[in-house]
């Protein structure tokens, strides 16, 4: 192992970031200490400088994902100046956006909510998660003009969308956002047809 990096060098989110992608490869059980620490080429110190133990890096790594997750996402559409269906559009581009390796890549969603089957504490985040969702997906199609009776329905059809397309972006390589499009356009399109292409496709 090379030169230990300071930990002055190294912050939480460094070790977050180490934690997701030991997740990814092994489940909650790959996130310790000492793995963590030969993967960054720091030391266990370094780790306790920012953590005061295990189940605190857990909690930042539920955390973090949570807020990425969730108001990150939606307040960076709502500050687009798209109109409504440009808006529900954007929202579909970012969330077909492959996470980056430092997060773990693809399959960091998908083991978080392994992470939530047989955690407590994870599971609460992933429930609060998936309510946020449907609740800012319904404010977006509120927004585009469907009823209120469609809005919970349809907004439950679109995440169940993305939640099942991320399954097989794992196992084909397949682009999220033709099909999701494809989808929001069916179940809002004749509501806001002039935003249609408001939103500038982001790879």
């Amino acid at each position: 192992m090379g030169k230990a990096v300071p930990k002055s060098r190294l912050g939480r989110t460094d070790w977050v970031l180490a934690g997701f992608r030991a997740l990814v490869r092994g489940g909650i059980a790959a996130v310790r200490v000492e793995p963590l620490a030969r993967d960054l080429n720091a030391t266990k110190g370094s780790f306790y400088w920012h953590f005061k133990d295990l189940p605190d890096l857990h909690q930042a790594m539920l955390d973090l994902w949570e807020g990425l997750a969730t108001s990150a996402i939606t307040a960076h559409v709502r500050q687009s100046g798209l109109d409504p269906m440009g808006q529900l559009m954007l929202l579909v581009d970012m969330v077909s956006i492959r996470p980056g390796e430092a997060f773990g890549g693809v399959e960091i969603e998908p083991a978080l909510r392994d992470w939530g089957r047989s955690d407590p504490r994870a599971r609460a985040v992933v429930e609060r998660v998936d309510r946020q969702r449907l609740s800012d997906l319904a404010g977006f199609l509120r927004a585009v003009g469907l009823e209120e009776s469609e809005l919970l329905p349809r907004a439950q059809l679109i995440y169940a969308a993305v939640i099942g397309l991320e399954s097989l972006r794992l196992t084909t390589g397949q682009d999220m956002a033709p099909p999701l499009r494809s989808l929001v356009v069916q179940l809002a399109g004749q509501h806001g047809a002039s935003g249609r292409t408001s939103a500038t496709r982001q790879e």
